[in-house]
C-alpha cells in the first residue's frame, strides 16, 4: 500500500504543469569555460578593442566581452567605413574555430548597440564572412540599421552557433542568413524580439515600408532553431510584417522546435512563395500565441510551402485574429504531415495542396492550458483531462521541456502521457 501512495505521488508530479519551475523555453545551460589550450582568449572591455579584436581575429581565438554597454557608433572602424563587428574580413583567407562571448554568461550584462533603426552609421550588429565554426554567446545585440546578425553565405559564413543571445530592433530581419553556403547554423536559446517594433525603412523591399522578420533564412539547408523566445515581430505602422521566422528561396531540411513567439504578425514559414522555396523540414513542439487586441496585421501562425515536411505537435493560438492556425500551400507541397497539433482555429489547404492530416484538435480553448496571458502554454489540469492521447511520432519523442514522450502522449506542444511515472519514462 505504501508503493501504490507513492506511486501515485509520483504520477501527478509528472503529469502536472507545474513539474517544472519554469515554462518554456527553457533556461540556457552555462556553456563549459574556454579553454586556454584550445584558444588564443582576448579580453575586452571598450567597443574599439571590440572591434579591433573582431577585425584581426585568427583562427583558434577567443573573445571574452566585459560586462558593459558597447557603443559601436563611437568606434573607429578598422576599414574606415562604418561601426560594425567584422568576423573574418571580406574576401581573405578563411578562419574558423572562434568565440565572441560575454564574461558572466547573462546577455543583460553584456549590452552592444548601434545608433538606431535608422541610422546607417553601424548597419549591422555582428557580420560573419570568411569565418566558420563560429560561437557567439552570452550578450545583447542590437539598434542597427540592417540586421543585428548578419551570415554571409557567399563567403563561407557556415556552422555557426548562436547562444543566450538578445538580438533587439534591427530596421529589417533581426538574424539573417544570407546566400546558398550559409549551412548548418544553430540559433537556440535566444531571445529575437523589436522593444517597441520594426520602423518604416528607407531600404526595405519596397523602399519606406516595414520589411522585417525575426530570422530570415535565403537558401541555407540544415538549420537548427529551438528554444527560443521571439516576440514583437510586427510593425510600428501596424502593417503586416514578415514571419517571425522564414527559411526560403531554396533552403532545405529546417529543424524548428521548442521556440515561443509572442504577439507578433505571423509566426513559422518553411517556405514562402512557391513549393520549391524550401524541401524537408521539421516543425514540432512550438507554441505560438496572438494577442486578441492586437491593432496590427495579424496572419497565420504555422505556414509551409515545403514538399516532405512534418508539421507536428504544435500549440498555436490565434485568439480569434485569424481564420487559420496552420496553413500548406501550392499544389506542389506534397507528402506534407499535419499531425498531433493543438490549435484553436482551422487547418487549411491552399492553391492546390493536399496535406495529410492526422489527429489534430482544431478548438482548443484557453482554460486547457497554464496561463495563455503570459504565453505559459503548458497544460493545465482541466487541458490534461481535455487534451486526447495519440500515439507518439518517431519524429517527435520528446515534449516542448525535452521530456521523453511516453507511446501515448498529449496533442500539442507540452502534453504529458497518464502512463508516465517517471521523466525518462521508465517504469
Amino acid at each position: 500500500m505504501i508503493f501504490t501512495l507513492n506511486k501515485l505521488a509520483i504520477l501527478a508530479l509528472v503529469t502536472s504543469p507545474l513539474a517544472h519551475a519554469n515554462a518554456p523555453p527553457r533556461p540556457a545551460p552555462p556553456l563549459p569555460p574556454l579553454s586556454d589550450t584550445e584558444y588564443n582568449i582576448i579580453e575586452v572591455d571598450t567597443a574599439q578593442e571590440l572591434t579591433d579584436a573582431a577585425w584581426n581575429l585568427s583562427s583558434n581565438q577567443a573573445i571574452v566581452i566585459a560586462p558593459g554597454v558597447y557603443d559601436l557608433a563611437n568606434t573607429t572602424f578598422p576599414n574606415g567605413v562604418d561601426g560594425r563587428i567584422t568576423v573574418g574580413r571580406f574576401g581573405a583567407t578563411p578562419i574558423q574555430n572562434i568565440q565572441i562571448r560575454g564574461s558572466t554568461g547573462n546577455p543583460d550584462d553584456v549590452i552592444i548597440r548601434g545608433a538606431g533603426m535608422l541610422d546607417p552609421i553601424v548597419p549591422h550588429g555582428i557580420q560573419i564572412f570568411t569565418a566558420r565554426d563560429v560561437t557567439l554567446a552570452d550578450f545583447s545585440i542590437g539598434e542597427v540599421y540592417f540586421h543585428a546578425i548578419m551570415l554571409q553565405g557567399n563567403q563561407g559564413a557556415n556552422d555557426i552557433r548562436i547562444y543566450n543571445v538578445r538580438a533587439f530592433d534591427a530596421g529589417q530581419q533581426i538574424i539573417k542568413g544570407s546566400g546558398a553556403g550559409a549551412d548548418d547554423v544553430t540559433v537556440e536559446y535566444s531571445r529575437i524580439e523589436y522593444t517597441d517594433g520594426a520602423e518604416i525603412h528607407p531600404e526595405a523591399a519596397s523602399p519606406n515600408t516595414c520589411y522585417t522578420n525575426g530570422i530570415d533564412v535565403t537558401g541555407g539547408n540544415r538549420w537548427i532553431i529551438r528554444d527560443n523566445r521571439i516576440s514583437r515581430i510586427r510593425c510600428q505602422d501596424n502593417t503586416l510584417a514578415g514571419p517571425a521566422i522564414l527559411i526560403w528561396q531554396g533552403a532545405a531540411d529546417t529543424i524548428i522546435e521548442r521556440n515561443l513567439i509572442l504577439e507578433s504578425s505571423r509566426g513559422i514559414s518553411l517556405g514562402l512563395v512557391n513549393s520549391s522555396d524550401h524541401t524537408g523540414g521539421i516543425v514540432r513542439n512550438n507554441l505560438i500565441r496572438w494577442d486578441p487586441a492586437a491593432a496590427y496585421a495579424v496572419d497565420v501562425p504555422i505556414y509551409t510551402t515545403s514538399p516532405n515536411a512534418l508539421i507536428a505537435h504544435n500549440s498555436a493560438l490565434t485568439a480569434g485574429t485569424y481564420p487559420n492556425a496552420i496553413e500548406v500551400r501550392f499544389s506542389g507541397a506534397t507528402k506534407v504531415l499535419v499531425r498531433a497539433n493543438l490549435v484553436d482555429a482551422s487547418i487549411a489547404a491552399r492553391n492546390g495542396a493536399a496535406p495529410i492530416l492526422e489527429q489534430n484538435v482544431t478548438a482548443a480553448l484557453d482554460k486547457w492550458f497554464a496561463d495563455v496571458a503570459s504565453g505559459d502554454l503548458r497544460l493545465s489540469s482541466v487541458g490534461l483531462q481535455s487534451v486526447p492521447l495519440v500515439t507518439r511520432d518517431a519524429q517527435v519523442a520528446e515534449d516542448c521541456l525535452m521530456d521523453s514522450r511516453p507511446m501515448l502522449t498529449r496533442t500539442g506542444a507540452c502534453g504529458s502521457g497518464t502512463d508516465r511515472l517517471f521523466r525518462n519514462g521508465f517504469e
